[in-house]
């Protein structure tokens, strides 16, 4: 009796296990396909950017274990800067998609400096060899003071990528009106839901298959 008591137990603590395994796996998922990334070598692409770019679970939505996220969460432009080399250039990757700019907007840095700091971003990405393309800095919500100032920034990043023959991603017409972005893509006034990381993974996608990468 007490030998199927024992086996009763030790059967039920490794369903537990198992189970408990298996649903840590699921929640850090992201986190586990980032260290394989990481281990398997040198990734094809880099995903640079703050939070909004961290946020994204990127092996998972483009479907590839070549694509490594490098982001700061609630930094700014000067920050990406002085993390360029650790988070991009040392892993020699072939694209760079590169997003930033809402913070420092968000804590009143100049336009003019928020567009320095971009432009040496992008230059030191290609003197590396590194193919940059930049996603359009996203709109937050009901923020008319911050769409004013995303729209500054993004009509110069559009003018200088298009003279500088780099490629660019504008995901606002998916995902936001002339109030900003819209509820149904977001999760707080800034950050996106699932439904926008879609959209925008699928926007990657098609460059990416464009470029044959």
């Amino acid at each position: 009796m007490k030998q199927k008591s024992y086996l009763f137990i030790s059967i039920t603590c490794n369903l537990v296990f198992v189970i408990a395994f298996i649903i840590l796996a699921y929640v850090y998922r992201d986190k586990l396909y980032q260290r394989y990334v990481s281990v398997k070598g040198t990734p094809k692409i880099v995903m640079f950017g703050n939070s909004i770019t961290a946020q994204g679970k990127w092996v998972e939505l483009l479907k590839r274990t070549d694509v490594l996220t490098q982001a700061l969460p609630g930094q700014n432009t000067y920050h990406f800067l002085r993390a360029i080399d650790p988070m991009v250039i040392d892993h020699h990757p072939q694209i760079c998609f590169v997003m930033g700019g809402i913070n420092d907007i968000t804590v009143g840095v100049s336009p003019d400096k928020i567009q320095n700091n971009y432009r040496q971003i992008l230059e030191t990405l290609v003197r590396h060899d590194i193919q940059p393309v930049v996603t359009l800095t996203l709109y937050e919500q009901n923020n008319p003071e911050s769409r004013s100032e995303v729209s500054r920034l993004n009509q110069f990043l559009i003018e200088y990528c298009s003279k500088n023959q780099i490629d660019f991603l504008d995901i606002n017409p998916f995902i936001a009106d002339s109030t900003g972005l819209k509820s149904e893509y977001a999760v707080d006034k800034t950050h996106l839901n699932e439904k926008a990381y879609l959209i925008w993974a699928r926007e990657i996608s098609r460059l990416l298959k464009e470029k044959g990468i």
